[in-house]
């Protein structure tokens, strides 16, 4: 029998299940993170992708603490209502060891175990494909405010807030100008619709695209994810919240290019940086 150190989930480290005995494997489990509640629900769908493709168990963590509120565990248990990831998923049973994909990788050769890891995200991108089959079950668990829109509508989401002002977070600010060339290409798809900006902040900040916008701003990011979802085209921002609800919608998707890849289904915008 091999002995390890237990370590708790870090970011990045991929379950390997080549060449590997899966009877040590009971099932895996995605916990740890502490950042946004739209980056955790983008997690733990990368864990149920990865659950449903590989026929390997999902046990259900549900989220601890969610960033960008006053009191991240009332707000955890927000997130966890309002998606409902874990409906139907046992909890991770006590007695049963909760091992790191790292131990998993090294040849644990121990007790039936389950595998805990941020994300999975490594084995997504190389599936995005799955997705959607996997959100036509997801969509029907959401619980979020209802939006309707009287005509059609194009949601823009704008990321601003935490990236303002922040040269940490500077590569994921999209300037209006280039939002403003975003919507006008959409617009030539879509020459009727109207534009529904969904940030934060005050018209002001947002220049020329008061001039034929409409504005959501410092909304419940609640019923902004679900306007989202709901609208006719989605133009994403650098975002989870916006990759979350561009794998939930219906309708046209336009992707502007960051570190999780599109699904096919989806436009890449041509003004990209």
């Amino acid at each position: 029998m091999f002995w390890f150190k237990r370590r708790k989930p870090t970011e990045g480290v991929e379950l390997d299940l080549s060449d590997k005995d899966r009877g040590s494997l009971l099932g895996i489990t995605c916990v740890g993170k502490r950042d946004g509640g739209g980056a955790q629900v983008h997690a733990v769908m990368s864990a149920l992708l990865f659950s449903r493709v590989n026929g390997i168990p999902y046990f259900h963590s549900p989220f601890e603490r969610v960033s960008h509120s006053g009191n991240p565990k009332a707000f955890a248990a927000q997130w966890e209502r309002a998606f409902n990831l874990g409906l139907g998923a046992p909890r991770v049973p006590k007695g049963v060891p909760v091992i790191s994909s790292e131990d998993f990788n090294q040849g644990y050769r121990g007790a039936p175990s389950i595998v805990a890891a941020q994300n999975f995200h490594g084995f997504a991108e190389r599936n995005l494909g799955f997705y959607p089959a996997l959100a036509d079950e997801l969509r029907n668990r959401v619980v979020l405010p209802p939006r309707t829109f009287e005509t059609p509508t194009i949601a823009v989401h704008i990321r601003r807030g935490d990236v303002i002002g922040n040269a940490k977070y500077t590569h994921r600010l999209t300037d209006n100008a280039m939002v403003l060339a975003n919507i006008k290409h959409v617009l030539g798809r879509h020459p009727h619709h109207r534009v529904l900006i969904l940030s934060e902040g005050a018209p002001a900040d947002f220049g020329r695209l008061t001039e034929f916008c409409d504005f959501e701003l410092n909304s419940d990011v609640f019923s902004t994810v679900s306007a989202m979802i709901r609208a006719d085209c989605l133009i994403m921002a650098k975002s989870s919240l916006s990759y979350v609800a561009g794998l939930l919608s219906r309708g046209a998707v336009y992707y502007e290019p960051f570190w999780h890849g599109p699904l096919p289904s989806w436009h890449r915008l041509p003004n990209s940086e």
